[in-house]
């Protein structure tokens, strides 16, 4: 077998498992039939084998377009299936408390087994691995109807992570500590740490920012900043990507000098960021990267994002459909694959200096590729997206740097980490008096009447009939380091 039919072989592998599992989200399908679709698969590679004495091509991609769609069945159908058990009262915390406007939000694991998201007192001193006794309102998750016409299933969404209850104006008590994983109450214990330093050297609203922007996402961010991020369209950089597993792995490589510390580095950082969509799919890119380069092979943005996904949907199923920071990042990331080279094209004139063109393009691309998603999910659209991130990208790394090492320094001394505050002190103040500024306009964001899901299809393909017409030859462009 040589190697082209070797590589469509995994593409067909993979396809076929990604448009089982989609089927499945959709379309209630027994776990039978996907036993009966491997068993078809099997028959068809070995009647041909017998018969033929060698494999046919067309009749090994159709043997595995069967075996790995129902394996695909197969694979949703054991996350999908759940055994109903009213949960107990009392177990242990397993996740991160995050403190939202009015309340703390936490996972509990009941002592029968069950997942509750648990909503608590705003300054609720529970921790992850506590193990506490709650009391509160227990309810089943449904459908969320909303202004815009667009009801969410909330239900579907928490039954991703396995939640199939929530527990809402509760009470809790601690009853002891330290029963979670040790490596990860550690790792949220630096996390903590880092946060609390980040406000020693930095005011208000600026040490949320920076923490937002390095290790907590859009969590650690007040609700009033965040509206205005939405508003100029620039919620992205608050949500954890690319960049901070760069600048983790980059701290690692240059420290310790070696690739293994930054491949532990890495899944370190993604445990201790609570293993989000996005970040795992930037992990696991920059990890084939680092991997490429230890063995010297040539990285290719495409397949690492198609074996990204495939990785992440063996583990979840669920986040295909119903995780919409996983599709976000895929069609952010496919944007910044095949839709950059295309506008850099055309933006030629734009000066390359301080990466101004690099931003146009980033921002052209990935508004082109998420549009229609946020359009069809979200209904609101910001009319002033493109110059608050050309105003922006350009210093968030300098932002985020400026911050870690602010942050590193001021473990030693606040004194000798005040020049770096400093500088990270202006580069905040310029982001959030931009979303500010802009995020004000009457007309910074406008609402879309609901549209079929078909149009947002047929706009897809339109995109992908677009690039396949007009892409250059070869796709160069550092992906991994960009979302």
């Amino acid at each position: 077998m040589d190697q082209e039919v070797s590589t469509k072989s995994i593409f067909v592998f993979i396809f076929g498992s990604i448009f089982g599992i989609l089927i499945s989200s959709f379309v209630f399908i027994a776990p039978l039939v996907g036993v009966l679709f491997i068993i078809i698969g099997s028959a068809l590679l070995n009647v041909e084998k017998l018969w033929n004495k060698i494999i046919n091509k067309e009749v090994l991609f159709l043997s595995l377009a069967f075996l790995s769609f129902g394996l695909g069945v197969l694979r949703y159908s054991i996350k999908d299936f759940h055994e109903p058990l009213v949960p107990t009262f009392q177990g242990v915390v397993i996740s991160e408390p995050e403190q939202g406007e009015n309340t703390t939000r936490f996972v509990l694991r009941t002592d029968n087994g069950e997942k509750v998201l648990v909503s608590t007192d705003l300054y609720s001193a529970v921790q992850y691995g506590d193990d506490v006794k709650a009391a509160g309102k227990l309810e089943k998750p449904g459908i969320i109807d909303n202004d815009t016409g667009r009801p969410f299933n909330y239900a579907e969404y928490l039954s991703k992570d396995d939640i199939y209850y929530t527990l809402s104006f509760a009470k809790v008590e601690i009853l002891s500590h330290d029963h979670g994983n040790p490596a990860k109450s550690i790792l949220l214990k630096i996390k903590r740490s880092f946060v609390a330093k980040t406000k020693e050297i930095l005011a208000e609203p600026y040490a949320s920012l920076l923490s937002g922007l390095i290790v907590s996402g859009k969590e650690a961010m007040p609700k009033n900043i965040l509206e205005e991020f939405r508003r100029a369209g620039i919620i992205h950089i608050v949500v954890l990507s690319g960049y901070n597993i760069t600048i983790i792995a980059e701290f690692v490589r240059t420290v310790f000098r070696s690739a293994g510390f930054s491949i532990v580095g890495i899944i370190l950082f993604v445990i201790m960021t609570g293993a989000q969509a996005t970040v795992v799919r930037a992990a696991l890119m920059v990890l084939a990267v680092i991997l490429a380069k230890v063995f010297h092979r040539k990285f290719s943005a495409p397949r690492a994002l198609l074996v990204a996904a495939f990785l992440m949907l063996l583990q979840n199923p669920k986040i295909l459909v119903f995780d919409p920071s996983f599709q976000l990042s895929f069609l952010a990331t496919l944007g910044l694959i095949y839709v950059v080279p295309i506008v850099d094209r055309y933006l030629k004139w734009i000066p390359g200096k301080w990466g101004l063109r690099v931003a146009i393009a980033t921002t052209l691309a990935t508004q082109v590729t998420v549009l229609p998603f946020l359009i069809y999910s979200m209904g609101n659209v910001s009319l002033v997206s493109l110059p608050a991130n050309i105003m922006i990208l350009l210093i968030i790394p300098a932002t985020m740097l400026a911050g870690f090492v602010a942050t590193l320094v001021a473990y030693v001394s606040s004194v000798l980490a005040l020049p770096f505050s400093y500088i990270a002190h202006l580069l905040l103040a310029w982001i959030l008096g931009v979303s500010h500024y802009l995020g004000s306009f009457s007309f910074a964001s406008i609402a879309v009447p609901p549209v079929p899901w078909w149009l947002v299809v047929l706009i897809y393909l339109a995109i992908v009939i677009f690039i396949q017409r007009w892409k250059p030859n070869g796709v160069a462009y550092d992906t991994v380091n960009k979302i």
